[in-house]
């Protein structure tokens, strides 16, 4: 039987291993499930869905109502299946066989699975040796030949910024499209959406998953130029968004103050529980601008992984990724998560 092609044989799956644990803080996900009044509002909808018919392809209500909160027309947004699923439309539409794509790496891992998936070559430039950022080494992509450069704004895992002065900067450079991964966006208070309308070579991708509480249902977005949409419309799966997921996403982005309000309670355990960590001899905190915090340990991160597991509670081991020899991320979880966590890692640290 002929195999796959060889950049699919040489690749890895993205897995991460089941684990059981009582409290999770590894995916970044929120800790609070939806409230129960959006909850009954969906359940509202659940008889008026035709589920024998086919959704809408373009999810045209959807796109409309996201792009009108952003004064934008609908022909300037996409949906699709998470994040995941727009990075790799994105590829499609502008990577592939001949074409380059860059990465600022320690970074969202999948961008460099998908993009080696698709035979992009993906040219690599490593953040800033100490504190991890990327702002530093923005300027190594000026002149570079690539069709599609990736900036996580906050980044994945070292949550930190780039400044909309240097990611302008490099619009006005470079041939290339350039995404701006905002899924932490609402966490930081920064987006580069004032660009958008002045740069057609930016693209901004956007999540349900993290501040709107639907890791579960995998929606996404994207705000770009018409042609950039247009290009990923031609790319996609034509049902690729089904009726459910179109209906509780629009619910939720109705919805936004109420998660506006648990942002702001995520922030402020955030910074509370930063602080506690910073008082731990034996580790070093990262300044964090999304809801999660990456730690470096002097005892190998391995060890501190297992030990706070022992104690009932899963967080990231990053320490495979570039750059991040014996880090850890930890998601910010409720205040009672939090404290568990602080009294599981001061144990492993100290004994």
């Amino acid at each position: 039987m002929i195999g796959p092609r060889p950049e699919v044989a040489s690749l890895k799956p993205y897995h991460i291993p089941e684990v059981s644990a009582r409290i999770i803080l590894s995916a970044n996900e929120s800790p609070y499930n939806l409230p129960q009044s959006i909850i009954d509002e969906i359940k509202g909808q659940f008889d008026a869905i035709a589920y024998n018919r086919y959704p809408d392809p373009l999810s045209l209500e959807l796109r409309t109502l996201i792009g009108e909160h952003y004064g934008l027309g609908p022909e300037k947004v996409f949906v699709g299946n998470g994040g995941d699923e727009v990075i790799q439309n994105l590829y499609l539409a502008y990577g592939g066989v001949g074409r380059k794509a860059v990465t600022f790496e320690p970074m969202f891992e999948v961008y460099g699975i998908t993009g080696r998936m698709t035979g992009t070559e993906m040219i690599t430039i490593l953040r800033s040796p100490g504190d991890f950022t990327a702002e530093k080494v923005l300027p190594h992509a000026y002149m570079m030949d690539a069709a599609l450069i990736f900036i996580c704004c906050p980044n994945n895992p070292t949550a930190d910024l780039v400044s909309l002065e240097a990611i302008e900067a490099l619009l006005k450079i470079t041939n290339a499209l350039v995404v701006v991964d905002e899924a932490y966006a609402e966490f930081s208070g920064q987006t580069a959406l004032p660009l958008l309308a002045k740069y057609k070579n930016l693209a901004i991708l956007r999540t349900f998953s993290k501040a709107f509480s639907l890791a579960g249902l995998r929606a996404g977005y994207l705000l770009a130029s018409d042609e950039v949409i247009e290009n990923l419309l031609k790319v996609k799966l034509f049902f690729n968004f089904n009726k459910l997921s179109q209906v509780i996403a629009r619910i939720a982005f109705l919805h936004r103050t109420i998660f506006e309000e648990k942002i702001k309670v995520i922030l402020a355990d955030r910074d509370r529980l930063f602080a506690q960590m910073k008082k731990l001899a034996g580790i070093e905190v990262f300044p964090s601008h999304a809801n999660f915090i990456l730690f470096r340990t002097k005892k190998p991160a391995a060890e501190v992984w297992q030990g706070v597991l022992d104690r009932g509670i899963l967080i990231r081991n990053t320490s495979n990724q570039l750059l991040l020899e014996n880090c850890l991320r930890v998601t910010v979880g409720t205040p009672e998560e939090n404290k568990e966590f602080m009294k599981a890692l001061s144990e492993v640290i100290e004994r």
